[in-house]
């Protein structure tokens, strides 16, 4: 399994109680992981609980995804599909 978690890659999810499609996104993201055998990071921001966090990372609306050491976010719910293909291209950069 390659560990990406240590270093400066890690995803953040930023939800809230409201966000309907929350437990998607997060399944979502543990099937890409497991289908490239990564161990990743995956940082829960609730934006009722910590709205000064949305603020500051300019999240207006949830769910939003960042992939923090790529510069992506998605917003909405990406599929398994289009995570795996970001991910790949994160796997390729730690094993070179």
């Amino acid at each position: 399994m390659t560990n990406v978690s240590a270093g400066k890659y890690k995803i953040v999810l930023y939800m809230s109680q409201r966000t309907p499609k929350y437990h998607q996104v997060l399944n979502n993201i543990k099937k890409s992981l497991k289908n490239l055998n990564l161990n990743m990071e995956i940082e829960e921001v609730d934006l009722q609980k910590n709205p000064e966090r949305a603020l500051r990372d300019g999240v207006l609306i949830t769910p939003t995804l960042d992939l923090i050491g790529l510069n992506w976010r998605f917003i909405g719910v990406p599929t398994v599909d289009e995570l795996t293909e970001v991910l790949e291209d994160l796997k390729k950069r730690r094993e070179e």
